[in-house]
Protein backbone atom coordinates (compact mmCIF):
# COMPACT_ATOMS: atom_id res chain seq x y z
CA UNK A 1 0.00 0.00 0.00
CA UNK A 2 2.80 2.72 0.54
CA UNK A 3 4.05 2.09 -3.02
CA UNK A 4 0.52 3.12 -3.98
CA UNK A 5 0.41 5.79 -2.32
CA UNK A 6 3.85 6.96 -3.31
CA UNK A 7 3.38 6.02 -7.34
CA UNK A 8 -0.03 8.17 -6.46
CA UNK A 9 1.14 11.09 -4.82
CA UNK A 10 3.59 11.48 -7.36
CA UNK A 11 0.97 11.04 -10.40
CA UNK A 12 -0.59 14.37 -8.27
CA UNK A 13 2.10 16.31 -7.69
CA UNK A 14 3.32 16.12 -11.83
CA UNK A 15 -1.03 17.06 -12.39
CA UNK A 16 -0.23 19.88 -10.07
CA UNK A 17 2.18 21.11 -11.57
CA UNK A 18 1.29 20.83 -14.97
CA UNK A 19 -1.92 22.54 -14.15
CA UNK A 20 -0.36 25.78 -13.56
CA UNK A 21 -0.06 28.01 -16.42
CA UNK A 22 2.30 28.95 -18.96
CA UNK A 23 2.70 32.55 -19.75
CA UNK A 24 4.29 34.01 -22.37
CA UNK A 25 4.97 37.98 -23.14
CA UNK A 26 4.95 39.21 -27.08
CA UNK A 27 5.85 42.80 -27.33
CA UNK A 28 6.77 44.27 -30.51
CA UNK A 29 7.35 48.46 -31.01
CA UNK A 30 10.65 48.82 -33.13
CA UNK A 31 12.50 46.38 -30.63
CA UNK A 32 11.08 42.75 -29.72
CA UNK A 33 11.26 40.72 -26.45
CA UNK A 34 9.79 37.94 -25.90
CA UNK A 35 9.74 36.33 -22.58
CA UNK A 36 8.38 32.75 -20.79
CA UNK A 37 7.35 31.88 -17.04
CA UNK A 38 6.37 28.95 -15.32
CA UNK A 39 5.91 29.03 -11.90
CA UNK A 40 9.31 30.64 -10.68
CA UNK A 41 11.18 30.27 -13.79
CA UNK A 42 11.48 33.56 -16.22
CA UNK A 43 13.01 32.77 -19.56
CA UNK A 44 14.09 35.58 -21.68
CA UNK A 45 13.98 34.16 -25.17
CA UNK A 46 14.23 37.69 -27.23
CA UNK A 47 16.91 39.41 -26.79
CA UNK A 48 19.21 37.19 -26.89
CA UNK A 49 22.46 37.86 -24.22
CA UNK A 50 25.69 38.00 -25.97
CA UNK A 51 28.33 36.18 -24.49
CA UNK A 52 31.78 37.11 -24.51
CA UNK A 53 33.57 35.02 -27.26
CA UNK A 54 36.40 32.65 -26.11
CA UNK A 55 39.51 32.55 -28.07
CA UNK A 56 40.23 29.69 -29.90
CA UNK A 57 43.70 28.22 -29.59
CA UNK A 58 45.34 27.66 -33.14
CA UNK A 59 45.46 23.55 -33.61
CA UNK A 60 48.47 21.64 -34.11
CA UNK A 61 48.78 20.57 -37.79
CA UNK A 62 49.36 16.42 -37.58
CA UNK A 63 51.21 15.02 -40.42
CA UNK A 64 48.70 13.14 -42.89
CA UNK A 65 48.78 9.39 -43.03
CA UNK A 66 47.85 7.51 -45.71
CA UNK A 67 45.03 6.02 -46.37
CA UNK A 68 44.82 2.39 -47.67
CA UNK A 69 42.55 2.69 -51.08
CA UNK A 70 39.42 2.19 -50.63
CA UNK A 71 37.38 -0.94 -52.62
CA UNK A 72 34.41 -0.20 -54.52
CA UNK A 73 30.84 -0.88 -52.60
CA UNK A 74 28.65 -2.89 -54.71
CA UNK A 75 25.41 -0.83 -55.35
CA UNK A 76 22.59 -2.26 -53.07
CA UNK A 77 19.35 -3.30 -54.44
CA UNK A 78 16.89 -0.35 -53.41
CA UNK A 79 13.59 -1.24 -51.22
CA UNK A 80 10.39 -0.32 -52.66
CA UNK A 81 9.09 2.32 -51.04
CA UNK A 82 6.21 1.84 -48.10
CA UNK A 83 4.04 4.39 -49.19
CA UNK A 84 3.88 3.36 -53.05
CA UNK A 85 3.68 -0.27 -51.56
CA UNK A 86 0.31 0.18 -49.74
CA UNK A 87 -0.99 2.63 -52.35
CA UNK A 88 -0.62 -0.23 -55.33
CA UNK A 89 -1.82 -2.61 -52.66
CA UNK A 90 -5.27 -0.37 -51.53
CA UNK A 91 -5.23 2.11 -54.51
CA UNK A 92 -6.14 5.31 -54.49
CA UNK A 93 -9.48 5.19 -52.12
CA UNK A 94 -7.17 3.66 -49.09
CA UNK A 95 -4.93 6.83 -49.51
CA UNK A 96 -7.33 9.20 -49.48
CA UNK A 97 -9.08 7.35 -46.48
CA UNK A 98 -6.24 7.56 -44.79
CA UNK A 99 -5.61 11.10 -45.47
CA UNK A 100 -9.12 12.16 -44.36
CA UNK A 101 -8.71 10.10 -40.76
CA UNK A 102 -5.51 11.77 -40.55
CA UNK A 103 -6.91 15.71 -41.25
CA UNK A 104 -10.09 14.85 -38.94
CA UNK A 105 -8.10 13.68 -35.77
CA UNK A 106 -5.12 16.50 -36.16
CA UNK A 107 -8.34 18.88 -36.94
CA UNK A 108 -9.82 17.91 -33.58
CA UNK A 109 -6.66 18.18 -31.52
CA UNK A 110 -6.05 21.58 -32.97
CA UNK A 111 -9.20 22.89 -32.34
CA UNK A 112 -8.90 21.31 -28.26
CA UNK A 113 -5.87 23.06 -27.95
CA UNK A 114 -6.63 26.52 -28.89
CA UNK A 115 -10.14 26.40 -26.51
CA UNK A 116 -7.45 26.46 -23.60
CA UNK A 117 -5.39 29.65 -24.87
CA UNK A 118 -6.45 32.68 -22.44
CA UNK A 119 -5.27 36.00 -23.97
CA UNK A 120 -4.93 38.55 -21.21
CA UNK A 121 -4.09 41.10 -23.93
CA UNK A 122 -4.28 41.19 -27.84
CA UNK A 123 -3.71 44.08 -29.07
CA UNK A 124 -2.55 45.30 -33.22
CA UNK A 125 -1.84 48.70 -34.58
CA UNK A 126 -0.47 48.48 -38.24
CA UNK A 127 0.18 51.86 -40.53
CA UNK A 128 0.63 51.16 -44.29
CA UNK A 129 1.87 53.39 -47.28
CA UNK A 130 3.46 52.66 -50.43
CA UNK A 131 5.13 56.01 -50.65
CA UNK A 132 3.65 58.75 -52.69
CA UNK A 133 1.41 56.71 -54.79
CA UNK A 134 -2.37 56.58 -52.79
CA UNK A 135 -3.32 54.36 -55.50
CA UNK A 136 -0.56 51.69 -54.35
CA UNK A 137 -1.06 52.41 -50.58
CA UNK A 138 -4.98 51.40 -51.11
CA UNK A 139 -3.98 48.47 -52.47
CA UNK A 140 -1.58 47.55 -49.78
CA UNK A 141 -4.13 48.24 -47.37
CA UNK A 142 -6.35 46.32 -48.87
CA UNK A 143 -4.23 43.33 -48.56
CA UNK A 144 -2.51 43.79 -44.94
CA UNK A 145 -6.58 44.16 -43.83
CA UNK A 146 -7.67 40.41 -45.92
CA UNK A 147 -4.36 38.98 -43.99
CA UNK A 148 -4.86 40.60 -40.24
CA UNK A 149 -8.41 40.45 -39.68
CA UNK A 150 -9.60 36.44 -40.82
CA UNK A 151 -6.12 35.32 -38.31
CA UNK A 152 -7.27 37.94 -35.38
CA UNK A 153 -11.19 36.83 -36.39
CA UNK A 154 -10.66 33.02 -35.73
CA UNK A 155 -8.35 33.80 -32.47
CA UNK A 156 -10.82 35.96 -30.77
CA UNK A 157 -14.42 33.68 -32.09
CA UNK A 158 -11.66 30.24 -30.91
CA UNK A 159 -9.57 31.35 -27.53
CA UNK A 160 -10.81 33.26 -24.64
CA UNK A 161 -9.53 36.95 -24.95
CA UNK A 162 -9.78 39.38 -22.34
CA UNK A 163 -8.57 42.77 -23.98
CA UNK A 164 -8.60 42.91 -27.38
CA UNK A 165 -8.14 45.96 -30.26
CA UNK A 166 -6.68 45.77 -33.57
CA UNK A 167 -6.31 48.37 -36.43
CA UNK A 168 -5.00 48.83 -39.66
CA UNK A 169 -4.41 52.69 -40.74
CA UNK A 170 -3.36 53.43 -44.45
CA UNK A 171 -1.04 56.67 -44.59
CA UNK A 172 -1.64 58.80 -47.27
CA UNK A 173 0.35 61.67 -46.07
CA UNK A 174 3.66 60.97 -44.45
CA UNK A 175 3.67 57.90 -46.29
CA UNK A 176 5.43 55.84 -42.99
CA UNK A 177 5.15 52.48 -41.85
CA UNK A 178 5.08 51.34 -38.26
CA UNK A 179 4.04 48.26 -36.68
CA UNK A 180 2.85 47.44 -32.82
CA UNK A 181 2.14 43.96 -31.20
CA UNK A 182 1.30 43.54 -27.75
CA UNK A 183 0.25 39.56 -27.00
CA UNK A 184 0.25 38.60 -23.56
CA UNK A 185 -1.34 34.47 -23.51
CA UNK A 186 -1.29 31.49 -21.18
CA UNK A 187 -1.85 28.43 -21.61
CA UNK A 188 -1.89 24.97 -18.86
CA UNK A 189 0.74 22.56 -20.02
CA UNK A 190 -1.52 19.50 -18.87
CA UNK A 191 -4.64 20.24 -21.62
CA UNK A 192 -2.39 19.86 -24.26
CA UNK A 193 -0.59 17.01 -23.03
CA UNK A 194 -3.78 15.25 -22.99
CA UNK A 195 -4.78 16.50 -26.67
CA UNK A 196 -1.39 14.63 -27.94
CA UNK A 197 -2.06 11.54 -25.96
CA UNK A 198 -5.62 11.50 -27.21
CA UNK A 199 -4.88 12.06 -30.73
CA UNK A 200 -1.74 9.92 -30.46
CA UNK A 201 -4.18 6.87 -29.49
CA UNK A 202 -6.41 7.35 -32.82
CA UNK A 203 -3.54 7.93 -35.19
CA UNK A 204 -2.42 4.87 -33.84
CA UNK A 205 -5.53 2.89 -34.43
CA UNK A 206 -6.63 4.70 -36.99
CA UNK A 207 -4.25 5.50 -39.13
CA UNK A 208 -1.22 3.76 -38.54
CA UNK A 209 -2.27 0.40 -37.64
CA UNK A 210 -5.14 0.40 -41.47
CA UNK A 211 -1.56 1.92 -43.23
CA UNK A 212 0.81 -1.44 -41.97
CA UNK A 213 -2.29 -3.40 -42.62
CA UNK A 214 -2.45 -2.15 -45.91
CA UNK A 215 1.44 -2.94 -46.96
CA UNK A 216 0.72 -6.69 -45.92
CA UNK A 217 -2.39 -7.38 -47.35
CA UNK A 218 -3.00 -6.89 -51.01
CA UNK A 219 -6.13 -5.10 -52.46
CA UNK A 220 -8.68 -7.84 -52.85
CA UNK A 221 -10.19 -7.67 -56.04
CA UNK A 222 -12.95 -9.57 -57.48
CA UNK A 223 -12.60 -11.24 -61.07
CA UNK A 224 -15.90 -11.20 -63.18
CA UNK A 225 -15.88 -14.80 -64.87
CA UNK A 226 -16.02 -13.94 -68.83
CA UNK A 227 -18.65 -16.13 -70.51
CA UNK A 228 -17.15 -16.58 -73.96
CA UNK A 229 -19.11 -19.99 -74.87
CA UNK A 230 -21.00 -19.04 -78.50
CA UNK A 231 -24.75 -19.06 -78.57
CA UNK A 232 -26.20 -22.14 -80.23
CA UNK A 233 -28.57 -21.90 -82.99
CA UNK A 234 -30.72 -24.81 -83.56
CA UNK A 235 -31.80 -25.35 -87.05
Amino acid sequence: MIALYIILGIILFFIAVLSVRVSVSFDYNEQLTLDVRWLFIKIQIFPLKQRPKKEKKPKEEKPEEEKPPEKPQEPKPKKENIFVTFYKNQGFDGVMELLGSTKRILGRMTSSMLRHFVFSKLKLYITVSAGDDPAATSMLYGKTCAAVFPVMGLITNTCHVKEYDCAVRPDFIKGEKSAVVLVVFSVRPIFYINALLVAGVKLFFKVVLKFMKGIKAPKQQTNQPVNNSKEEHKS
